[in-house]
């Protein structure tokens, strides 16, 4: 289901730089063709994550595009909390990683116990992510082999990166070396604990390779810090986990500080689209992509994580889950209208 062969998705890439179901407003509004008004709140994992940051452009330039849609971002706290929100009707959209998908598909990881049966259908792709280690650019650790025993930030205990992170490397066992001194805070507080010196080294990520989510900005602003290497048996827990992607990378962009170094930047990768409900219209996702197609350009202006949505094949590379979820009929109008709908896709009921 995935694809641990990520190098021609960066081709795919390069041009980067309580609501219930539907809501709908008592009266036609502004929309001068007559649409009633469209709420979609969007389920977007936590404030300062680059699903956030890519949603709050959007919701942006909606606003001053559309007179019927409202693009609602919604600070989830992470995705398995957006995908339960939708189950119990609270979303009728969300960004979520495909790695959290599967578990909620397959209720493994934290849908094991207490599983959800409704989702949506998708929508398009708009996030890639690299993720890497690095450590106080003071510190005595080199290489990952170094980080056993050692104060680590891996992300939040809530967050969907975490839970993949934690799972590839317990299948390696090496996660039982990391988890004891593992530092448990909001991103919000990891610049504070590495100025502190409370870590030592993090787990960072690159949006669509280029640009840093805002609270590793905020460490990029304040403390002096560098790549590590990953070593042999770090590398190889990435390539071996079906769960994530794999790919290494010339560079890991969207630092200010020079944060190159002398060896092979090893990264593991997962990629992120939207999902919306079947009792949303066609014509209300239609558009959406419409506005992300012909607008991209004014959303990279609040966020450069933004994709150039110029190309349309840079809305596909992220639907990974169409033998359990359809695409969308609002989607699957416009993948059609722009030649790049996949035959192997199914189109969701309207």
């Amino acid at each position: 289901m995935f694809d641990n062969d990520r190098q021609t998705r960066r081709s795919v890439l390069k041009g980067t730089a309580g609501l219930g179901t539907l809501s709908l407003a008592g009266c036609l509004g502004g929309g001068g063709d007559g649409q009633e008004q469209v709420d979609l709140t969007v389920g977007s994992s936590s404030s300062g994550s680059s699903t956030y940051g890519n949603s709050q452009a959007i919701q942006r330039v909606v606003s001053q595009q559309s007179d019927y849609l409202n693009f609602i971002t919604q600070d989830a706290g992470g995705d398995p909390q957006s995908i339960r929100l939708y189950a119990d009707g609270e979303l009728n959209s969300y960004s979520a990683g495909n790695y959290i998908m599967n578990q909620a598909l397959t209720e493994t990881g934290p849908f094991s116990e207490d599983p959800v049966s409704e989702f949506p259908q998708l929508g398009f792709g708009h996030l890639s992510l690299n993720l890497y280690w690095m450590a106080l650019e003071d510190s005595d650790i080199q290489t990952t082999d170094d980080l056993a025993g050692r104060n680590v930030y891996c992300l939040p205990a809530s967050w969907g990166l975490r839970a993949m992170t934690e799972e590839m490397y317990g299948e390696a066992g090496l996660w039982e070396g990391l988890s004891e001194n593992v530092v448990n805070v909001e991103t919000s507080q990891a610049a504070s604990a590495l100025s502190e010196g409370r870590a030592e080294a993090f787990i960072v990520y690159t949006s669509n390779y280029t640009q840093l989510p805002s609270w590793a900005s905020e460490i990029d602003s304040r403390v002096d810090v560098r790549p590590i290497e990953m070593t042999d048996e770090y590398v190889q827990a990435a390539q071996d986990f079906a769960g994530a992607g794999y790919e290494e990378v010339d560079e890991i962009g969207g630092w200010e500080q020079d944060v190159e170094g002398d060896f092979p930047k090893h990264t593991w990768t997962e990629t992120y689209p939207y999902y919306f409900s079947p009792d949303i219209s066609a014509d209300a996702v239609y558009d959406l992509m419409e506005i992300c197609h012909n607008n991209y350009e004014s959303m990279q202006e609040a966020n450069p994580t933004i994709l150039d949505w110029s190309d349309p094949s840079n809305f596909t590379f992220a639907l990974t889950h169409t033998d359990e979820i359809p695409i969308h009929p609002g989607a699957a109008d416009w993948y059609e209208e722009n030649d790049v709908w996949d035959d192997s896709w199914t189109r969701g009921d309207e």
